[in-house]
């Protein structure tokens, strides 16, 4: 994995490009590169984190012409055999890296290349002779691609959007849309915390005539699940949910194989749930080399998933690391993990993840995770089950909780009272503009589709945007350690989506299909387990009970300074839910509970909010104003100011 960035129109100033660098340097440690060309008014700039072809895989890559130049972060999978096939046809190729093929690709099949592409990726292609600039991303978002489009004309490309603001062509100014729970997810448009920041969709590309500025967006792949998935399978359902089973675990098999290719050492994480344990059975026995396997625990709690790693551990004959953290470990490093997720959060899983990556990366350059599986085979029960009911009842259409509704938990809560008693949470400054942003907002339809259908692939849309953003590649990343996804493998998706919706959740069980392919793999003891979440922290934050001294160099950015600082929430709003974030904790009264543990939540996403600003628009480290303060963030020390902005 590497980080990337692009500049199309204006001319970079050295020391800028020198910021893009420095805010890239923990997605490439290994080396760094770049190109432009004046006349196109484009300039490339690449970070390297060496996994394939250690020593000639170097970005900026030529085509043997010299027609092409190519930016890419990420993997692209079966590539010996995808080479192999373009040599037959003429093609040269300068090195072993996976990243050439899309090189020839393009050179063979022009836009028609995504099709023969497998993999985690995002990439710009520059065609010199069509005066083409192409920004790419994998089907399922797992690689970030962010842009923005300039005032002045033009464009600037980046994995991370730091790093745009690091080049000094767009000012950070936080987007109070983006804070909003009530603005419908748009995954096509949307709303990110900084204004002017867009994003290359999932499974698309987009194309910049270099001389006109002119924008096109394509969709290479659809993710649509077909509707006769949703209908009721009548028993005895004979043995095709064996076959099912049989083909899951031959895709599963392969993407895991598949996974496996890299010139440095891979590993593990592992829960002792289903997912993680499957994969890592297929990979022992594909890999001729000692595995090492990494797990958290949270001290002080009941829920930690602690025995079953380390059954699962056992059984799969890994070397097993485990790391215990507490809660001050956590809300130590919230600053931080916040800095490379650039999403704020309301759990301090994300934090968890950080702190395992940072011990991974310790042993392992590479990782294999089990996310995906949830979505793909219907593993949140509560949340599909009820999705199915509404399927099978067959409720008028219009009449199903939207995909926001769901996320929120509003069930019919989500009126026009709601609405507007919701704005008063925000910035007085802000009410009439976020008023305006969720009435424009629109998303596609889905009311056509089977309930069951439509949740899903929300579920699958909303991914990029919380479990493969701060729960996966910027955590990851921001300790240079590449993570890989099979159960995100397209070929196996095309396989899954069309299993009966009745062999996925079957009996009260979910992941039932995944379950059976595992028999045989997996003692019963592991792959019968009901689903536990693997970055459980000990319990929800808590600020005014247990959390309040853990937290306590924190709580400044709860301040009035800091709500007028960034505008985004309202002081007073603070003040109203930190009375109910300390509700007595009675299991008599469960709704107080539920009360309290929203409201923390909430108070949690405003200081996020808060701090956003201050790590981003107040004090940002590239405008650092001497050379030790740059090195001082550059290697991973990115503490908050003690200051107030406004």
């Amino acid at each position: 994995m590497c980080g990337i960035f692009a500049a199309l129109g204006p001319k970079l100033a050295g020391s800028s490009l020198e910021n893009v660098f420095a805010v890239l340097h923990h997605r490439g440690p290994d080396g760094r590169g770049s190109f432009s060309e004046e006349a196109a008014g484009l300039t490339f700039a690449h970070t390297r984190l060496a996994v394939i072809d250690l020593a000639t895989g170097e970005q900026p890559m030529h085509s043997e012409d010299g027609n092409l130049v190519l930016i890419c972060n990420g993997e692209i999978y079966d590539f010996e055999r995808i080479r192999r096939s373009l040599e037959a046809k003429g093609h040269a190729f300068r090195t072993k890296s996976d990243s050439e093929v899309i090189l020839n690709l393009y050179r063979e099949y022009g836009l028609g290349c995504f099709d023969e592409l497998r993999g985690e990726f995002a990439f710009l292609l520059y065609d010199k002779a069509r005066r083409l600039l192409i920004a790419a991303r994998d089907r399922f978002g797992i690689k970030p691609l962010y842009f923005s489009r300039l005032t002045g004309g033009g464009f600037v490309f980046a994995s991370e959007m730091k790093a745009i603001f690091a080049s000094g062509l767009v000012a950070p100014r936080l987007n109070v849309a983006a804070f909003d729970p009530l603005v419908e997810l748009d995954p096509v448009n949307m709303q990110f915390p900084f204004e002017e920041i867009e994003h290359v969709p999932p499974a698309s590309f987009l194309t910049i005539d270099v001389d006109t500025h002119d924008i096109e967006i394509s969709r290479y792949w659809s993710d649509e699940i077909p509707a006769h998935c949703a209908d009721a399978v009548p028993q005895p359902f004979g043995d095709a949910p064996e076959e099912c089973a049989r083909l899951v675990l031959h895709e599963l098999e392969e993407a895991v194989r598949l996974r496996l290719r890299a010139d440095v050492p891979v590993g593990l994480y592992l829960s002792g749930g289903v997912d993680s344990a499957f994969i890592g059975a297929l990979m022992q026995r594909n890999l001729n080399l000692p595995l090492h396997s990494f797990s958290i625990s949270f001290e002080g709690s009941d829920r930690n998933e602690q025995r079953f790693a380390r059954r699962a551990a056992d059984v799969i004959g890994t070397a097993h690391h485990e790391l215990a953290v507490s809660k001050q470990m956590l809300w130590d490093n919230v600053a931080k993990s916040l800095w490379f997720s650039e999403l704020p959060f309301v759990s301090l899983a994300p934090v968890g993840k950080f702190l395992l990556s940072e011990l991974a990366r310790k042993h392992v350059t590479v990782v294999i995770t089990g996310e995906g599986a949830d979505e793909i085979f219907l593993g949140y029960r509560t949340y599909f089950e009820d999705a199915i009911r509404e399927t099978r009842n067959a409720l008028p259409r219009g009449r199903s909780a939207s995909a926001q509704a769901r996320r929120l938990k509003l069930g019919g809560l989500s009126g026009a009272l709601l609405k507007r008693l919701s704005l008063f949470i925000f910035h007085r400054s802000q009410r009439h503009r976020l008023a305006s942003a969720r009435m424009s907002t629109t998303v596609r339809s889905d009311q056509a589709k089977p309930v069951i259908c439509a949740v899903q692939q929300g579920r699958l849309a909303s991914m990029p945007f919380d479990i493969l953003c701060f729960l996966g590649d910027r955590e990851e990343m921001a300790h240079s350690l590449e993570a890989r996804l099979p159960f995100l493998d397209h070929k196996l998706y095309e396989v899954a989506k069309e299993i009966p919706v009745d062999f996925k959740m079957r009996d009260g069980r979910e992941k039932a299909v995944l379950r059976d392919a595992a028999d045989g793999i997996l003692p019963d003891d592991l792959r019968l387990r009901r689903k536990s979440g693997f970055m459980l922290t000990s319990d929800p934050v808590d600020l005014f009970g247990e959390d309040q001294e853990a937290s306590a160099d924190l709580t400044r950015h709860l301040s009035r300074d800091a709500f007028e600082g960034a505008q985004i929430f309202s002081y007073g709003a603070y003040r109203l839910a930190s009375l109910l974030a300390r509700l007595p904790m009675s299991r008599r009264f469960r709704s107080l509970k539920r009360l309290r543990r929203n409201s923390n939540k909430v108070l949690m996403y405003m200081m996020q909010a808060n701090m956003l600003h201050d790590l981003f628009v107040c004090h940002p480290p590239w405008i650092a104003a001497d050379k030790q303060e740059t090195e001082k963030w550059r290697m991973v020390q990115c503490p908050l100011s003690t200051h107030s902005c406004h």
